[in-house]
C-alpha cells in the first residue's frame, strides 16, 4: 500500500496531511492540523444560535457511505490500523458475507460505511447531520421549494436508526441529511442483519428496498 506525505499548505489552512488508496479503491488522507474559524458565534460570551437562517443549516458532516469489492480488507485496516469500532452489519443470503458494514471512530452510530459493489472507488452519498428531526422535515420543504431532486425520504433508518432524506446535488451527486442514531461504544457488540430483513434494516417505514438506490453510485 503506497503512502505519501503532504507538505502543510498544500491544501488551504491544512496541516501536514497522509495520503493512502484503500482495498477498494478510494484514496484517504490523515491530516490533524486544521484552521479553525469558528461556528460563526464566537468563543467568548457567546449568545445561543437559534436564529433562522437561510437554507438547510446543517451542523457539519456526518458520513459518507462508499462501494467497493473488499470491504473485509476495508474492515481490517479501519479497525486495526486505524482505530474504528465495528457498530452494524448486513449479511448476504448466504448468512456469512457482508454486504455492508458500518464503523466509527467515535461515539455516533457510524463515520464510514462500505457497501459490497464489483466496481471500486464508488461514492454512494456524502452526509449532513442536521439537530432534529423537524429540522430534516424542514429541509425537505426548503429542497421541494427549490426544486431539488429528492431521491428518498424524509423516513427513518432501521441500521443506526437515524432520520434521513436523500438527494442529488447538480452534478449528480446523492447527498443526505441525517439526525439521530444511537450512542456507540467500543465495548458494544455489533448489530448484524439478515438478508430476509435488509429491506427494513435500510428503509424502517417502507420496509423494502429501492433499486435505484442502491445502484446510482458516483
Amino acid at each position: 500500500m503506497k503512502t505519501e506525505r503532504i507538505p502543510a499548505g498544500e491544501l488551504l489552512e491544512t496541516g501536514e496531511r497522509v495520503r493512502f488508496q484503500i482495498p477498494t479503491g478510494h484514496t484517504v488522507e490523515l491530516y490533524a492540523e486544521k484552521t479553525d474559524v469558528g461556528n460563526g458565534i464566537g468563543y467568548f460570551d457567546p449568545d445561543v444560535d437559534v436564529l433562522d437562517g437561510p437554507g438547510i443549516r446543517p451542523i457539519r458532516m456526518d458520513h459518507c457511505l462508499l462501494y467497493g469489492g473488499d470491504i473485509e480488507g476495508n474492515l481490517k485496516l479501519f479497525t486495526e490500523v486505524l482505530g474504528f469500532t465495528l457498530v452494524e452489519r448486513v449479511k448476504l443470503e448466504d448468512g456469512k458475507t457482508d454486504l455492508a458494514i458500518w464503523i466509527t471512530c467515535s461515539a455516533k452510530a457510524h463515520d464510514i460505511a462500505f457497501v459490497r459493489s464489483p466496481e471500486d472507488g464508488k461514492l454512494h452519498h456524502v452526509s449532513f447531520q442536521m439537530p432534529s428531526w423537524e429540522s430534516v422535515l424542514r429541509a425537505a420543504d426548503i429542497m421541494s421549494i427549490n426544486r431539488v431532486s429528492i431521491d428518498i425520504g424524509p423516513t427513518r433508518h432501521g441500521v443506526t436508526q437515524g432520520t434521513t432524506i436523500y438527494f442529488f446535488d447538480p452534478s449528480g451527486n446523492r447527498l443526505e441529511t441525517f439526525c439521530g442514531g444511537y450512542d456507540h461504544y467500543p465495548d458494544m457488540h455489533p448489530i448484524t442483519w439478515s438478508w430476509e430483513n435488509v429491506g427494513r434494516g435500510i428503509f424502517y417505514h417502507d420496509r423494502k428496498l429501492n433499486d435505484a438506490f442502491l445502484s446510482v453510485v458516483t
